[in-house]
């Protein structure tokens, strides 16, 4: 039966930097100035109005401004998709609502405009305190400008900060990645993430044959990332996530979105959206989608874009798959709604899927699996209509065994020893 009222995540990509980082391969463009910058928040406002057809469906808990850099752009942009949002859907009264940004761009009047206009979450992109690993990995900011940040953003009332760090670093040993863990620690913020660096095809530090030769070895780093476990613990934080960190009742509500399969949206320039949509009462179908890649090409499609018309589409039909994976009946169905949504995501985004179970089932449990608390065998249960042990028993004995993964309160979840070869083991769960 469908349901009346759905929870709803929302992703807005900012995909604007000031400069990028010799590491980073995310879809962002450096230096574009406030007219690029106002052509491009236009036709995201444009994008998310178009979804004013089916936002009676939804309630929203989170919003996350990813990018990119979010806090690079005018502040008064921030407000103004934030204000389109709350236009056109229901966003709860104690929503979650987080904006990254870098610490040379978090200025005091930023930070009170988007306290103001409801933000209730920062993100602060630091990564090392050591200003010479900073510039090495094309960082342009300094601790100083970080405590300036995070400062300034205590003083405007923020009481929900996030740091993010990183590990293996060029140059980096033991003693200075424990220094900026205790550096950090002792500003006390909410939540830290700490990931390792992840050297990407294609990056200039790719290609930077020097630094390449004084990043950790891969066991050091291994060390690195086992002492933050203890380190943050004896700091009062709980590792709910393989490489995330929170104090009591601040683990990030809209990444867990990600992790235990909900619905979200994402509206900007290549953002993933992950949906149900409803094809009458009693069916519905689970769709991912992204938006285009080139900014010209997405700032055109919605810049014309005067969202769903329900008098222009009044059926649907779509091919359903059996258990075998074949598909050979076609049923129509005549929901107006629905469909409008369906013809309007293949008219303005690409790669649209129809999840089928089989990857459903691998997503819920190598998703899941990163958190700490695991994957229930309940939830899988009732999801799926079959026991866990059905479909992964022979995967689920051979790791127990080798003592990777754990049963403990009706779920599974990966052992210390399990986290640190976790790709190894969420992989097999791939059928």
């Amino acid at each position: 039966m469908k349901p009346r009222l759905r929870d709803l995540s929302i992703y807005v990509h900012i995909p604007f930097c000031k400069a990028k980082c010799s590491y980073c391969d995310f879809l962002s463009h450096a230096g574009c100035q406030y007219p690029e910058q106002r052509q491009y928040v236009n036709a995201l406002c444009r994008e998310i109005e178009a979804y004013k057809f089916i936002s009676e469906e939804y309630r929203v808990q989170t919003i996350f401004f990813g990018g990119g850099t979010p806090s690079y752009i005018d502040a008064d942009f921030i407000c103004r998709i934030l204000e389109t949002i709350q236009n056109v859907f229901d966003v709860a009264k104690d929503a979650e609502v987080t904006i990254e940004g870098n610490p040379d761009s978090l200025k005091p009047d930023k930070l009170i405009k988007y306290k103001k206009a409801g933000i209730n979450r920062l993100s602060i992109g630091l990564q090392s305190t050591n200003d010479d690993m900073l510039f090495r990995i094309g960082r342009i900011h300094n601790y100083n400008q970080f405590i300036e940040a995070y400062m300034g953003a205590r003083q405007v009332g923020f009481d929900n900060i996030n740091v993010d760090l990183m590990s293996g670093l060029p140059g980096e040993n033991m003693d200075s990645y424990l220094g900026t863990l205790e550096k950090v620690v002792r500003l006390q913020p909410e939540h830290i993430s700490a990931y390792s660096l992840s050297v990407e095809e294609g990056t200039p530090l790719s290609n930077n044959e020097e630094l390449l030769a004084v990043i950790p070895k891969e066991e050091e780093d291994r060390k690195m990332y086992a002492r933050t476990k203890h380190f943050l613990k004896q700091g009062g934080y709980r590792r709910y996530e393989i490489s995330n960190y929170a104090r009591e009742g601040f683990e990030c509500r809209h990444n867990k979105v990600y992790w235990t399969g909900s619905e979200y949206l994402g509206v900007g320039l290549g953002a993933a959206s992950y949906m149900m949509v409803w094809l009458d009462d009693e069916h519905c179908e689970k769709l991912r989608f992204h938006g285009v890649e080139n900014i010209d090409e997405y700032i055109e499609r919605f810049m014309k874009c005067d969202g769903m018309r329900e008098n222009e589409y009044t059926e649907f039909f779509h091919f359903f798959e059996d258990e075998d994976g074949d598909s050979g009946n076609i049923t129509k169905y005549k929901s107006l709604e629905q469909n409008a949504l369906l013809e309007f995501i293949r008219d303005y985004y690409q790669d649209l899927y129809f999840c089928k179970r089989k990857d459903e089932m691998e997503e819920f449990m190598f998703l899941g699996l990163r958190l700490m608390e695991g994957v229930s065998k309940e939830d899988f249960r009732s999801r799926f209509g079959v026991t866990m042990e059905s479909v992964y028993g022979n995967i689920i004995g051979r790791y127990v065994e080798k003592e990777l993964l754990a049963e403990e309160d009706g779920c599974l979840h990966l052992s210390d020893r399990g986290i640190d070869v976790s790709n190894v083991v969420m992989a097999e769960f791939m059928l």
